[in-house]
């Protein structure tokens, strides 16, 4: 069994990645911590190619083990894609605690978490990858978004400390390093906004969110000696 856990699957990116990886046969486990209703209605409409699980809010080892079993995660080819994350757009000094918090545990916190108890399951069945949605934010940082910029390097920094542990087993772990996607997190750049910042990007334009699933994808079957990666998405702009 093929098994692909993509969080942040409502919408952006992990929506269209639900999409794209349930055309190619795998049964999915998709999570959100908001917009369960698009959730819903994502996997109503996913149920009729493959075998599709919900988990809304954040993902435990309990949560899983009910809704598959321990023999179905201790054998399935497992595919990680740690995609949720969260912005915001604010000088350092203004940023609220309970703000930076949220940023912090959605982006960072949440998806080690989450590795850490998958990391048994990929061991046992001697199989699968991980997958980590960054932001060349995290490379080059962005001013107005230090906090994304922090966690985002920090995930890029866990890509290569994890890859290095996981090696020995034949596990690989890499980053998707994403430019400008055209999502949600990217609506409130007004029209001159969106223009200046397509004029900065020398593909000329962002990324759509089909691009991108289709990179992760790309990504999912490569040779598994690739790993430990940070591989950028970006139209050459960064």
């Amino acid at each position: 069994m093929k098994l692909a856990i993509i969080t942040g699957a409502s919408r952006g990116i992990g929506r269209a990645a639900a999409e794209r990886f349930s055309e190619d046969g795998w049964e999915l486990i998709l999570n959100c911590r908001k917009h369960f209703e698009l959730l819903r209605e994502l996997s109503e409409r996913l149920e009729k190619r493959t075998s599709c699980t919900i988990i809304e809010g954040e993902i435990t080892e309990e949560l899983l083990s009910k809704r598959l079993g321990q023999a179905a995660l201790s054998s399935a080819e497992l595919l990680l894609i740690n995609n949720a994350g969260i912005s915001l757009l604010s000088l350092t000094q203004d940023v609220g605690e309970e703000e930076y918090r949220e940023i912090l545990d959605t982006n960072l916190s949440a998806p080690f978490r989450l590795t850490k108890v998958l990391i048994p399951y990929l061991l046992r069945a001697r199989q699968g990858r991980i997958l980590n949605v960054s932001s060349v934010w995290g490379i080059s940082g962005a001013s107005m978004e230090t906090v994304y910029s922090l966690t985002k390097g920090g995930i890029n920094a866990f890509t290569r400390a994890l890859s290095k542990e996981l090696a020995p087993n034949h596990i690989p772990v890499n980053a998707a390093v994403f430019g400008a996607v055209d999502t949600d997190m990217n609506a409130w750049l007004g029209k001159e906004e969106r223009e200046e910042l397509c004029r900065e990007i020398p593909y000329g334009r962002m990324a759509d969110t089909k691009e991108a699933a289709e990179f992760l994808r790309l990504l999912s079957v490569a040779p598994p000696y690739m790993t430990g990666q940070l591989i950028a998405f970006d139209g050459g702009w960064i």
